[in-house]
This record gives structure tokens, sequence and C-alpha cells, in this order.
């Protein structure tokens, strides 16, 4: 067999590559370049590392191999290794995009995030990386090696971002304000992880985060509550203006009265109310007018709470000013 040389002739791209020239013999030779490193192997073992230079085959000369280079130096035969070559510069292709969902701690609902961002590391150690990973296999590439370590990143963001939400308060609808903080706690979750398969995290960025406004989970959530606003509000306005409104209707009463002298007017007339009866008049003419205008006043009163309601969500929804808002309610009460 001739004297052959072993170098790393893969791709940009490749991580990890496996020469497919098994039998070496004696006097060939190993290049390896400096952004790089190559692992020997015999029957699926790790014998040893060689770092960037021209390494020769020869006895003795290469420490670890002793053993392989005698028996082939006594029979004449070739020497049977696997040779790897890794990569060792840091690489910063690494792109990640995701949907997860987070509890909410305020109602307990889990809440659609999506989100963004990337990554760098570098192969720490090789041989791990090619024992855990590849395996069998005869090459890794940046877009395998994303591809495998994609759901290790997406448990650990799920993990740490709810971790944080509540740890440390943050309302997950400002969370996008929040993605340097994320960034940092979701890289030292990672690194652990990472190191297991010989790994150095050396950068993470979130770069975008966000609720997904379309999800449907999301769209019945906001429709909730809105809803839950908007009975909140009207508790409120019907408990805080239940006295005007009783003011009100007995205004209008009065005012009928004085429109129908066979009406509310002869009921004044005939127990004995004036204009100048004083205090004790008024308190009478004040319970005559309840008395007498609680059914004409319940529809009219209904109408009024009607519009009222519909000028609010007009107000609340924002197609309206507060400004307009307050000039249609006094001319609506005006009119009442």
């Amino acid at each position: 067999m001739p004297i052959i040389t072993i170098k790393n002739e893969s791709p940009s791209e490749t991580l990890v590559w496996k020469h497919p020239e098994r039998q070496a013999t004696l006097g060939s030779q190993i290049i390896v370049d400096e952004s790089e490193e190559a692992l020997i192997f015999e029957n699926g073992q790790h014998l040893l590392t060689l770092q960037a230079g021209r390494h020769l085959l020869e006895s003795g000369n290469i420490p670890g191999l002793e053993n392989l280079i005698k028996n082939a130096f006594n029979k004449q035969s070739p020497i049977y290794i696997e040779i790897c070559f890794a990569k060792k510069i840091v690489s910063f292709e690494y792109k990640w995009g995701s949907q997860i969902k987070v509890m909410e701690s305020n109602y307990g609902l889990l809440i659609p995030l999506g989100g963004y961002g990337s990554y760098s590391l570098r192969i720490k150690d090789s041989a791990s990386l090619i024992i855990q990973i590849i395996g069998g296999g005869k090459i890794l590439t940046i877009e395998d090696l994303k591809l495998k370590l994609l759901p290790i990143v997406e448990r650990n963001l799920k993990d740490t971002i709810a971790e944080t939400l509540v740890k440390k308060e943050i309302n997950i609808f400002n969370i996008d304000t929040k993605l340097v903080e994320l960034s940092e706690e979701v890289m030292e979750s990672l690194k652990i992880n990472f190191e297991r398969f010989g790994l150095d995290l050396i950068d993470f960025y979130i770069q975008g985060l966000s609720v997904i406004e379309n999800d449907p989970t999301y769209i019945k959530f906001k429709e909730s509550l809105a809803e839950a606003a908007s009975l909140k509000v009207r508790a409120k306005a019907a408990s805080e203006s239940g006295n005007f409104y009783q003011v009100e209707r007995s205004y209008d009463a009065l005012n009928k009265a004085a429109e129908n002298e066979g009406g509310l007017a002869g009921t004044f007339l005939s127990g004995g109310l004036g204009l100048g009866l004083g205090a004790n008049a008024g308190q009478q003419m004040s319970q005559a007018i309840n008395e007498n205008t609680q059914i004409n006043s319940t529809q009219s009163d209904k109408d009024l709470k009607e519009k009222l309601k519909d000028l609010k969500d007009l107000l609340d929804s924002g197609l309206i000013s507060s400004e307009d808002y307050n000039n249609k309610k006094n001319k609506l009460i005006d009119k009442f």
C-alpha cells in the first residue's frame, strides 16, 4: 500500500469530518491545520489527539501509537485506524426560532410566545462530541448540530423564562423589555447542558420575544380580560352614580308635573303644596315625585344607561376621545 497524506478535505461548513481512508502505512503523514485537531480512534476507542502540525507515522514517532506502529512494522502491514478532524474555531452561524408556552402567573393560563435569536459556540472536547453526537456517522455540519441542539435550547428557554417571570415579577406582556436580562439567564442554563457534549457556549442572544397575538389561546384570553374589565368598570360606575340618577329623575318628574296641571300638579295642589311652603313642602314634593314617576322613569332610566354604556364602550375601544365622551355624556344627561 502506498504512502499517503491524510488531511482535512471537508467543506467549510463542516465541524467534524472522518477521513475515508482507514489504512495508513508507515511513512504516511497526517497534516493538521491550526484551527483544528485530529483525533485517532481504533475500534471505536479514542487513542490520542493530534494538534496542529505535520505528523509522520514512524516507529516511536507518535506517542500512543507505538504498539500499532510496531506491529505494522514487524508484519509489514497497514495500520487500521479512524481519523476525525474537528474544527476548534468559534462559529456564529447558530440561529434559532421557537414558539413556546409559558404560564401566566396572575391567571394561571398558558400564554404562547414567539422568539428568535442567535448564539455562538466552539468545540471544547472533540472526543466527547464525536462519541455522543456523531457516533458511527461520517460528518457533522453546523446545520446538523443546530438541529440537534434546538430541543435543548427550547426547553431551557421555556423553563428559564417561566422561572424568571415569577422570581423577578416580570409582566409577560412587557417581556420584550427584558431581553438582555433573559438572554443572560438562558445562557447560564445552556452552558451547563452544552458542556456535557463537549461544547463551549460563547454568547446567547434573544433578539425578539413577544406574545403570539393571532394564537387562538391568546385571543380567548384577551377577550376574557376585556369582558372582566368591562364588568368591573360598569359595576363601579353603577355604584358611584346611583344617587345622581335618582336626583335627575326627580327633576325630570318635576318638569313634567309643571307642564301637566291635571297630573302631578293636581297632586301638589290637593296636598296644599305651593312654591313657598319651605323645606317640608320640598320633602313632600320629592316624595310625591318618586311615588308617581317610578313607572314612567324606569324605561327612560334604562334607555339612558344603555346609551351611556355604549358611549363608554366607544371610549374604552379608543374610537372617541375623552373630550368627545364627556361632551356627549353631558348632552345625554341634559336631555334626560
